[in-house]
């Protein structure tokens, strides 16, 4: 059940965010700013590719963290 809940959050959460990407593209094409390609294009910087790492790290360990405590209870 545990399991399931969580597959259904990301799911939930991936939906919310790609809608918000898609209004970013959006807008940002129509106001001329960037396009789809630009950021398809995008080649970030290692401090960017850092910080992104860091925040990803951090968001599994969350999200994984209710896989351990279960696997923890089970010993």
């Amino acid at each position: 059940d545990r399991l399931m809940t969580m597959v259904m959050n990301l799911a939930a959460e991936v939906s919310v965010l790609r809608e918000r990407l898609d209004t970013h593209e959006q807008v940002a094409s129509s106001k001329k700013l960037f396009t789809p390609a630009d950021i398809e294009d995008f080649d970030p910087s290692d401090d960017v590719r850092e910080a992104r790492e860091a925040w990803r790290n951090r968001f599994l360990d969350r999200l994984l963290s209710v896989v351990q405590e279960e696997m923890e209870k089970a010993r």
